[in-house]
């Protein structure tokens, strides 16, 4: 009866210690996020300022902001963003889009998994294919929860499983 009781409590425990890593490694996330679509809105506005493109501040706000949506929120921006400035000069359009799908592989392939990837403690690889089966299963939504339902896999692994298995090896 004693033992079944020390039981429950240890899973209390491991589920109290599960609720709490799971959120603050989703707080994680959307920060690691938000540095990641910042670093690229000020890559975006300084290119821009450089290129001679205007509103640069404008463009790079929006590429900053649409970012912050993983895979899709890029396109978006990229798309408004072009639509913008072909009334200014087209030909302003053309290398406004080079710009921003250059800045979207920086930020999938370079930033996300190593900013992102570092603030959830998964490895970059990981996070590349965690999207990439994101996407596959569930489309946009896939992308969107794919890192933090892949953080939060981790640490229920490593609290409810890994840590029972040393727990069976040491009895």
């Amino acid at each position: 009866m004693e033992d079944n009781k020390d039981n429950r409590k240890d899973i209390w425990k491991k589920t109290e210690r599960f609720i709490i890593e799971s959120g603050k490694s989703i707080g994680k996330y959307f920060i690691g996020k938000l540095i990641t679509s910042t670093i690229i809105g000020l890559v975006a506005y300084v290119v821009f300022k450089i290129m001679g493109i205007n509103p640069a501040w404008l463009l790079a706000l929006i590429i900053g902001l649409t970012n912050v949506v993983p895979v899709f929120g890029p396109w978006v921006g990229l798309i408004i963003c072009a639509l913008i400035v072909i009334f200014i000069n087209p030909i302003f359009a053309l290398y406004t889009s080079l710009v921003a799908l250059l800045l979207q592989l920086l930020e999938q392939f370079v930033l996300l998994p190593l900013i992102v990837g570092k603030a959830v403690d998964l490895k970059p690889l990981l996070i590349i294919c965690v999207l990439i089966i994101g996407s596959m299963l569930f489309g946009f939504w896939g992308v969107v929860f794919a890192i933090p339902i892949a953080a939060v896999i981790k640490i229920g692994y490593g609290i409810f499983i890994k840590n029972e298995k040393k727990e069976d090896e040491k009895t």
